[in-house]
C-alpha cells in the first residue's frame, strides 16, 4: 500500500535528518514511527476496555494492579 503524506518543510527536513542519523531512509523512518504510535493506541484502547474488569475487581490504580500481582 502507498499513501501519501504532505508534511510541512520544516517537519519534512527534521524527517530527512533524523532518518539519515537513524541510517534509514525517510520512508522507513516514518513507518517505524507510525508503528509506534498505532501500538500506543492499541495498548490504549485495550487498557480502556478492561478497566472496567479491573474496577470491578477493585483495582483502582496502578498502583493497586502493582500490589494486586507482587
Amino acid at each position: 500500500m502507498s499513501i501519501t503524506l504532505d508534511l510541512p518543510d520544516e517537519m519534512s527536513a527534521d524527517v530527512v535528518r533524523r532518518a539519515q542519523r537513524a541510517g534509514q531512509t525517510p520512508d522507513a523512518f516514518i513507518a517505524e514511527a507510525l508503528r509506534r504510535q498505532l501500538a500506543i493506541e492499541r495498548f490504549r484502547e485495550t487498557r480502556e476496555n478492561l478497566s472496567g474488569y479491573g474496577k470491578s475487581a477493585g483495582l483502582q490504580t496502578d498502583e493497586d494492579v502493582f500490589a494486586a500481582i507482587s
